[in-house]
């Protein structure tokens, strides 16, 4: 009888002791689980933040583009990723045939801007948030920027460059009729080399337009012409419509250079 009551008295404690532990450890789980939800909220605050900083910048190059002298200040809260500009990547290569006529007629890196995203989820890896895969467009202005998120050395960023757009139309101002092709290049390699992971800001300007005029006097008549990109090995082409005689077709090629900075602003 005795012993029972000593096996009595020692069950209580311990008991005690793993009703105390388990609370414990199901009061450290909770926590944890509280805290993963909150990081995993922040993360995402901070990823459609910093999607909104982009599309905000890809706006501010579209408002001083074409107008040279033109600036504006834009100003990023810092998302706890990583800004970058690369003024000396993203080669843009432009081949234009005409008939048996066939040459490059630009050949040069355009710049590109990254922004490397805070953790979370990468449901939307290849998402485009302006424009499509295409390096080349033929309808408007809007469509030029090119940006998408992608994952690049294990990190997800947003990716924005621009492509350039080509058009075509005939001009009877002069003697005679005149195929118009012209091509639009927005370019960024005048901008500073920046790297930055906290706040800051940049000031876009629109720097110059150059442009460059080609004639082509071209025997028999051509329906058409073919413009082809090449954006860092992705290749695309359109075709644009061409009036001519029986006798020759008259090609006037004129490509815009819209060169844009983006520069560090120090407070």
């Amino acid at each position: 009888m005795r012993s029972n009551i000593l096996n009595k008295g020692l069950a209580t404690p311990v008991s005690l002791s793993f009703l105390i532990f388990s609370f414990t450890i199901l009061t450290m789980a909770t926590y944890y689980v509280a805290m993963s939800s909150v990081s995993v909220r922040s993360s995402r605050l901070s990823y459609a933040a910093a999607k909104q900083d982009m599309l905000a910048l890809e706006n501010a190059i579209r408002s001083v583009s074409w107008s040279p002298g033109s600036s504006v200040v834009k100003e990023f809260q810092g998302h706890g990723g990583e800004f970058e500009t690369k003024p000396n990547y993203r080669r843009l290569i432009i081949n234009v045939s005409l008939g048996s006529t066939s040459e490059i007629v630009f050949n040069s890196t355009v710049g590109y801007v990254r922004y490397e995203l805070p953790e979370a989820d990468r449901g939307e890896v290849d998402w485009y948030l302006q424009g499509d895969a295409e390096p080349l467009v033929n309808k408007s202005f809007l469509d030029v920027a090119q940006m998408y998120i992608r994952v690049n050395d294990d990190s997800q960023e947003i990716y924005l460059g621009y492509r350039p757009l080509a058009i075509s139309f005939l001009d009877s101002s002069q003697n005679g009729q005149v195929n118009v092709i012209r091509i639009f290049i927005i370019n960024l390699n005048s901008s500073e080399s920046l790297l930055f992971t906290g706040g800051f800001r940049l000031r876009i300007r629109c720097l110059n337009i150059t442009s460059q005029t080609r004639n082509y006097n071209i025997t028999g008549s051509v329906s058409s012409a073919t413009v082809r990109a090449t954006v860092d090995g992705d290749a695309g082409t359109v075709i644009l419509s061409l009036s001519g005689g029986d006798s020759f077709t008259i090609v006037r090629l004129e490509i815009l250079v819209c060169n844009v900075k983006l520069e560090e602003v120090n407070v």
